[in-house]
Order: C-alpha cells, then sequence, then structure tokens
C-alpha cells in the first residue's frame, strides 16, 4: 500500500462493512499478515462476549495470535515503550487493533515504535517522517469512533508529565478495517445519540478544515445527513436494524473524509478537555462545536449553507449569513430535542482549569486546521463561553 502526502485525497485502505461478521474477520486478515498482535485497550471493548467471538475467530484462522491487552486506559510513555519492545520481540508482522480511538491512536504508534530506535518520550521533538516505516496495522472499532480507526495519526500522552505528542504519517494508514455494524452499534440509545453528535461534530470539522476539498466535503456532508436520518428514526424506534446500520457507516464515511483533511479546533479543544480532566471526549466535542462554528462562521459562511442544508434546515430565500446561523441553530436544536448536554458545567468540571486546558489545546498542531487563526486566550474565551 502507498500513499503520498501532496494529494488532495486518498484513501488507501482496504474498507468491509457487513453485518454479522464479527466471527468470521480472520478470513479477511488472514492473507496480510502471519502473526498477529492484537491489541486491545480494555476500557474500550463494550462487550466482552464479542470481544470474546472475534478472537476466536481470528484464532481459528491465523495460528500464533499474540494477545495483548494489558493496558486499561491511555498509557503512559513508559508503558508504550514496555509494549512496544514487546511488540518487537514478539515477532510479530501485523497489529490488529480492536476498540476505539484510544486504542487506534496507540497502535499507530506501536507500530512506529517498533520499527524505529526511538522512545515514546522522544516523540515530539523527532523529525517526521522517521526512517522506517511503521508495522502493517488493521482496526476494527467497537463502536461508533468519529472514523479514527481510518486516520494516519499517532498520538501519546503521558499524565505524570503533561507531555504529548501528535504527528500524521501517512505511511500509517491502516491496511484494512474492519465493520460490523451489529458491534458499533450496539450500545444504547443514549450512547448512540452521544457518539452520532459526534460523528456529526467531526463532519462539520472536516468541512471546516483549511484542507477541505470537494471530495471530502461531500463525505463529510454525508455523514452528517445519515446521522440526522438515524438519529430522527431511534427517537421513536430504538430497536429500528437500519438506523443503526447507518450510523456506523456514518462513522466509517467520516473517518474517510477526516483522514484526508485532519480535524481541528472542537476535536484540539475537546481532547484536552478529557486530558485534563477526564470528561467523556465525546460529550466535550459535542458541547464545543456549536460555540466553536460561532467563533468560525464569518469567515467560512458559505460551506455552513451546505451544513444547514444536511442538518434538514429550511435556508430558502434568506441570505447566505443567515443560512450559515441556521446551520449552528441546526446543531443546538439536535440538542434540545436529543436531551444532549450544552454546558461544560453540567460535568462538574472547575472553572479553574478552564485555563490549562486552553495551554493544552494551543499545542495541539490540529488547531492550524481552523479557518481562522487562533491564540491560546481565543481558546480560553471559547471555553468559557462553553462553560
Amino acid at each position: 500500500m502507498q500513499s503520498f502526502e501532496w494529494v488532495d485525497f486518498q484513501f488507501p485502505t482496504r474498507t468491509y462493512v457487513q453485518r454479522n461478521s464479527t466471527h468470521n474477520m480472520g478470513t479477511l486478515i488472514r492473507d496480510l499478515g502471519e502473526r498477529p498482535f492484537v491489541f486491545s485497550i480494555q476500557e474500550e471493548i463494550r462487550s466482552e462476549d464479542e470481544y470474546q467471538i472475534l478472537l476466536t475467530g481470528l484464532k481459528k484462522q491465523m495460528s500464533g495470535c499474540i494477545i495483548y491487552d494489558e493496558f486499561h486506559s491511555l498509557p503512559s510513555y513508559d508503558q508504550m515503550d514496555s509494549a512496544s519492545y514487546f511488540l518487537r520481540r514478539s515477532g510479530a508482522d501485523i497489529i490488529i487493533a480492536i476498540g476505539g480511538r484510544h486504542t487506534f491512536q496507540v497502535a499507530r504508534s506501536l507500530a512506529m515504535l517498533a520499527r524505529n530506535e526511538v522512545y515514546a518520550g522522544e516523540l515530539k521533538q523527532k523529525r517526521f517522517p522517521l526512517k522506517k516505516a511503521p508495522m502493517p496495522l488493521v482496526c476494527i472499532p467497537t463502536g461508533l469512533t468519529i472514523g479514527e480507526e481510518s486516520s494516519p495519526d499517532m498520538f501519546g500522552y503521558d499524565s505524570s508529565t503533561g507531555d504529548f505528542f501528535y504527528h500524521r504519517d501517512h505511511r500509517l494508514y491502516p491496511e484494512a478495517i474492519l465493520v460490523d455494524p451489529n458491534l458499533v452499534s450496539n450500545p444504547s440509545r443514549n450512547e448512540l445519540v452521544r457518539q452520532g453528535m459526534a460523528v456529526i461534530a467531526a463532519s462539520v470539522e472536516s468541512i471546516l478544515s483549511r484542507k477541505s476539498n470537494e471530495i471530502t466535503g461531500s463525505l463529510s456532508l454525508k455523514a452528517i445527513e445519515l446521522v440526522v436520518r438515524s438519529i430522527n428514526t431511534l427517537m421513536t424506534d430504538q430497536a429500528n436494524q437500519g438506523a443503526r446500520y447507518n450510523l456506523a457507516v456514518a462513522s466509517v464515511v467520516c473517518g474517510m473524509a477526516a483522514s484526508s483533511t485532519a480535524l481541528g479546533l472542537s476535536y484540539s479543544i475537546a481532547q484536552s478537555v478529557h486530558l485534563v480532566t477526564g470528561m467523556d471526549f465525546y460529550s466535550a466535542l459535542n458541547i464545543l462545536l456549536p460555540h466553536v462554528m460561532e467563533y468560525n462562521l464569518t469567515s467560512s459562511a458559505s460551506k455552513y449553507v451546505q451544513i444547514a442544508r444536511a442538518l434538514e434546515q429550511d435556508i430558502h430565500d434568506i441570505s447566505i449569513i443567515e443560512a450559515a446561523i441556521k446551520a449552528v441553530e441546526g446543531v443546538r436544536k439536535l440538542y434540545l430535542d436529543l436531551n444532549v448536554a450544552q454546558r461544560l458545567s453540567d460535568f462538574e468540571i472547575a472553572k479553574s482549569t478552564l485555563g490549562e486546558i486552553a495551554e493544552l489545546a494551543a499545542e495541539y498542531p490540529l488547531i492550524k486546521n481552523t479557518p481562522r487563526d487562533m491564540e491560546r486566550n481565543e481558546i480560553e474565551t471559547i471555553l468559557i463561553t462553553a462553560y
């Protein structure tokens, strides 16, 4: 698989979406490697039964599976170094990551660390690309992940020092992603609403990205439409399998777009809120979205018109700015209809932490994707408004 940093759009990853495929995923992977390193973070395994079915299928189709599920949550740098050392010595030739966003971020980091003579704590200062290509990777999401299984980004955070690294390397595109809609869309209605709205937030970020283009924009708008239609259906019919399937597809499509554009300000601040306070990332992303949309409105008004239409807002016979405002109103209306929290203070976050959150977010490279230039004080202003 080959990818290029300089092209407008690429998605070199093989993508498989099939209901009830959890037990049979090994047949799709066995041609990609002979000795898999199966990696997961425990808190992102939503169903132990489904996880064991998946592992049984992998072991049946692939000999010598190495199961590594030592981490309960996002690991420290030292833990990542231990895992990469184990991976290097194991003789594995492919990583199979099963879980959610942190699982995939760490797996990509391990794929790079295992092939290069470098420690996790050194990655922030390293010049990229590193000399050796990463190990091949397959991603299997266990929930809606705003498409992070598709991303070529690597990330790590050490809570003891507050240090983090983030790099984008197009060699980190996974060889394949395998999605069983029955697995990823199995949670409760409330959890699906939270995750589904996060897919909308990520899709809006992708549309507003400075790297957005006609292809990524079309994919992101389709993801928004799928979520809006499916969420409205689930409001009256929680067991509707078609709506749950569409949410799974929306997450995949969102990831295809975001893997080319990268995300931006809402994502960076939400990640910082999560790391500093422990607040759920998706909830933080949802709360921040309308405030960031308001911040960027005048610089990207024409894009907001498309977003408003995807949100099923009536924009006939009004100006571009009025239609753009409708996009923000459309998000807030969805929040009200679905009873989505709209304030950070609802999660008992101390107001005194907002400065620390802004400081961390200001260091995140992805804020450069926002349509307007951004400084730390402006990030803190957005946080205060969202509080």
